[in-house]
């Protein structure tokens, strides 16, 4: 949980709210190699959509994922 999310104030606000909040590890680019790549056109087609939970995001992603070039993973082990 990042440092603003552990006040009490904001838990009592996204409990408020009805917002669950997932834990995730700290970004790293040495942990995360695919973010540079994978992530930021991913992104870019999940932003203009409105899902409302975690499977409907999953579901998003795989789609979007079955739906690239292979051109476009070889190009990203080619980075790696």
């Amino acid at each position: 949980m990042s440092p603003s999310h552990k006040i009490l104030a904001t838990q009592k606000k996204l409990a408020y709210l009805d917002i669950q909040y997932l834990d995730h590890a700290p970004y790293s680019q040495d942990l995360a190699p695919s973010d540079s790549h994978l992530f930021p056109e991913l992104k870019k087609q999940l932003e203009v959509r409105h899902l409302s939970s975690d499977a409907e995001v999953i579901a998003a992603e795989g789609t979007w994922l079955d739906g690239q070039p292979s051109e476009f993973f070889f190009n990203y082990l080619a980075k790696v």
